[in-house]
């Protein structure tokens, strides 16, 4: 795209919003300033300057993008997304390891939508947080890959088994030995149960842990420096779900299924 064009879009939240709300089809003056939040003064001179550069056009007293327009604003909307998935809380995705992440999958950030951030309780820093328990209560399907696991979630697991909520857990070696060692009543109680499927993964995955409900999404990233600081990233989008499904899925294709301890 050429540069001027970038410019264009990108350094005025008014152009790029119109562009961006005309993407839904024609709109007047006063749905324009209604939708935007903004007055005919301010707004009038950014639809002149889309106009003057064929991004828009003016038909009676419709303004509508062009086929020119059409195209810029399906290339950048994705884009945009994207920035406002990151802009939320640049710190933690700039603080933190995406490496683990398949690149289709990151090419995709914006489909996480309205996230929240969740950050640990400090005085409660070995408890799952409130927010990670009110989203997995009452779930009918769970899927989680973890490389760092804090077992007071396995009798949140027990009970959604008991539930006969679907559940498919898969942790990594590490993580495994200490659960099978440590855990193992609970371990194969769990594995007793029809609906709770168990994988097991190689070590190295820098990954801290996927969870994914039918009500929500969960992300866990290690800090630049490979230590967990327990702050996730969680979203109710369904697209959000669809994203962290094909996260899990992905790591669920590199494990063995397991059976007994």
């Amino acid at each position: 795209m050429d540069s001027s064009l970038i410019d264009l879009v990108f350094r005025s939240d008014k152009r790029k919003n119109l562009l961006i709300l005309l993407d839904s089809g024609s709109k007047n003056i006063d749905e324009i300033r209604n939708a935007l939040d903004v007055t005919s003064t301010s707004i009038l001179p950014q639809i002149k300057k889309l106009i003057d550069n064929d991004l828009i056009v003016q038909e009676d007293k419709m303004y509508k993008l062009t086929v020119l327009g059409e195209f810029i604003i399906k290339k950048i909307k994705p884009l945009i997304s994207a920035l406002e998935v990151v802009e939320k809380n640049n710190s933690y995705w700039t603080g933190h390891d995406l490496n683990a992440v398949p690149r289709y999958l990151l090419e995709r950030i914006s489909e996480l939508g309205d996230w929240v951030f969740i950050e640990p309780d400090l005085n409660h820093i070995y408890e799952p947080s409130q927010e990670i328990i009110d989203s997995m209560g009452n779930a009918k399907q769970v899927s989680t890959f973890a490389s760092y696991f804090n077992p007071a979630y396995l009798p949140l697991y027990l009970e959604l088994g008991r539930k006969d909520a679907e559940l498919s857990l898969n942790f990594n070696q590490s993580v495994w030995d200490h659960l099978s060692n440590e855990h193992s009543n609970m371990i194969n109680e769990l594995m007793d149960m029809d609906n709770v499927s168990l994988y097991v993964s190689k070590d190295g995955i820098k990954l801290t842990e996927v969870t994914v409900t039918d009500r929500t999404m969960m992300l866990g990233l290690f800090d630049k420096k490979g230590k967990f600081d327990q702050q996730f990233v969680m979203s109710s989008e369904s697209s959000a779900l669809l994203w962290g499904q094909e996260l899990f899925d992905y790591f669920k294709r590199l494990s063995r299924q397991v059976n007994k301890i």
